[in-house]
């Protein structure tokens, strides 16, 4: 606000003032710019977000892990021409295989379809099966309560029991439903919904063909066995 100073100590003698000394309006004194302290704020806060940037980036590691580089069907054997590496959160709570496993999954075989992109785990492939002299596979497409609770997984032992009456062309007396005893399993693969499985079983080629022949008959049912 503009300041009137006013000289009380001259006058002329009517009383009135002389235009030297009429009241006088001197401009406010100017206000410093204040741009410095701006641009000192804004790069202090600059520094701030670098630095727990840099701070997060520090406490967070990154590893190489492996994801599809290409789509895969179901029983391909996967070659190190399939994997192609993608950094991640070491901390994030997701199953995946380092880079440095990749042993771990080149040249096993795809337990399911695989599209490009997607993260490798072990639970995806396994070991091609070795059939011996004398051994059969039979698959079984079961519903729930074929097959026990708490479900199945590669390598348990099972015995295979006919839901339908045993005759005797079945190979055993017909008091007997048991079609197999100490059967492998060395696959299991949901069916897509409603708790359906398939089950592949190793087993004796005799035994083998007996359960796929009582399967076409009937229901057969899965008893979990000791090893």
């Amino acid at each position: 606000m503009a300041r009137t100073i006013v000289d009380r100590t001259r006058g002329n003698g009517n009383g009135a003032m002389p235009l030297s000394d009429a009241p006088r309006l001197e401009p406010p004194a100017r206000q410093r710019g204040r741009l410095p302290e701006l641009v000192v704020g804004v790069i202090v806060m600059v520094a701030f977000a670098l630095g727990a940037v840099v701070w997060h980036s520090s406490t967070t590691e990154r590893e190489a892990v492996l994801v599809l580089a290409g789509d895969i069907e179901r029983g391909d054997t996967i070659t190190g021409a399939d994997l192609r590496v993608v950094y991640v959160s070491s901390d994030d709570p997701i199953a995946h295989v380092r880079q440095a496993e990749s042993g771990d999954i080149v040249g096993r075989l795809a337990t399911t379809d695989l599209e490009a992109g997607t993260l490798v785990t072990r639970s995806q492939v396994a070991d091609r099966v070795a059939i011996g002299a004398g051994e059969g596979v039979v698959g079984l497409a079961l519903d729930p309560g074929q097959f026990p609770a708490l479900g199945l997984l590669p390598g348990d032992r099972v015995n295979v029991v006919s839901a339908e009456p045993v005759t005797p062309d079945d190979g055993e007396d017909a008091s007997s439903p048991v079609l197999a005893r100490g059967g492998e399993v060395f696959a299991v693969e949901d069916l897509g919904g409603q708790g359906r499985q398939f089950v592949s079983l190793r087993m004796g080629e005799d035994d083998a063909n007996r359960v796929a022949a009582a399967a076409e008959r009937g229901p057969v049912r899965l008893v979990l066995v000791g090893s």
